[in-house]
């Protein structure tokens, strides 16, 4: 994506930590969706073609297939989220963007 702000979905299934997460983008001036299961981080990002996916470990391994397979979010960059990633965070969406 030629994007100016990245575009980023944050899919956790612990509304607190996907909230910090989102807080913590969206200071850096990203747009943030967050989702708390699999098949909402689906319906999101096949409908806003994030520039970057972040996906709880806790959900389906099959989500990131399906981001894949889904010409809407295809393009995107599907990166791992953990508690260990989170002050990593912003510099690799960054540069994914």
């Amino acid at each position: 994506m030629n994007r100016t702000i990245p575009l980023i979905v944050v899919a956790s299934l612990s509304s607190s930590f996907a909230d910090e997460v989102a807080a913590r983008l969206r200071r850096e001036g990203n747009v943030v969706y967050v989702t708390h299961s699999a098949e909402g981080c689906l319906r999101v990002a096949t409908s806003v073609m994030p520039d970057v996916v972040l996906i709880d470990q806790g959900l389906p391994p099959r989500l990131e297939r399906l981001l894949r397979e889904h010409p809407s979010s295809a393009a995107a960059r599907i990166m791992p989220l953990t508690k260990d990633s989170v002050p990593h965070i912003t510099a690799s969406v960054l540069h994914a963007a």
